[in-house]
């Protein structure tokens, strides 16, 4: 069965709502990174950078989700959460991917965590990251104009989005960022799909917990 290493509300959210809308049989272990859990000799065994999402299979682990999503579509075509591989449609979602994770997810490790730049002033860091996440941003909400997914249709690409336009409600972040009516609609309709919502309020509770 796969098994995925997942801290709350963390980008490996989105490999957790993929997991559930492909229909995949899976386990989910809670790695709490606030603790320092993903740092003990237990999980650098699974993961040696010490990071998430690591999803374990029959085959071995694979990392990052950029690797892990479309996996996860791939093991259930019948879902339709990716175009086929081989296809344009295809390169154009591993577009959209790559951009979420090195530019949006990019920008936002700067405005969270501006002290792991060391030797510069946080809030310098911080300031110019959250405007960069608010230039990409708007980058997608322009896109979404006019349409209800990235792709011509619902994918993980969808997926992935939606856990960086959570994060927006991050204290270094909240207020911040320019007005976003496209993307805005966009999360209360993903928020709509009932394996989303479950799963977003179960997340809610382990962050209460700490």
């Amino acid at each position: 069965m796969l098994r995925l290493h997942h801290a709350p509300m963390a980008c490996s959210l989105a490999s957790r709502f993929a997991l559930a809308e492909a229909g995949l049989a899976h386990e989910v272990a809670v790695v709490r990174t606030a603790r320092g859990e993903n740092r003990t000799a237990a999980y650098l065994r699974v993961n040696p950078r010490g990071k998430v999402p690591a999803l374990e299979t029959d085959q071995g682990v694979i990392t990052e989700s950029t690797a892990i999503l479309p996996f996860i579509a791939d093991l259930a075509p019948e879902a339709d959460l990716l175009p086929p591989p081989g296809t344009f449609a295809r390169a154009q979602a591993q577009a959209w991917l790559s951009f979420l994770s090195s530019t949006v997810h990019g920008a936002y490790t700067g405005a969270l965590r501006p002290e792991a730049f060391d030797g510069c002033d946080t809030a310098a860091v911080r300031a110019v990251h959250v405007a960069r996440i608010g230039a990409a941003l708007q980058e997608v909400d322009a896109h979404l104009a006019n349409r209800d997914h990235l792709l011509d249709a619902f994918s993980l690409c969808d997926l992935y989005l939606l856990v960086f336009l959570l994060w927006r409600g991050a204290p270094a972040v909240a207020g911040k960022l320019p007005a976003l009516a496209n993307l805005d609609a966009f999360q209360q309709r993903m928020l709509a799909r009932p394996a989303l919502a479950a799963i977003l309020g179960e997340e809610m509770k382990l962050m209460a917990e700490g």
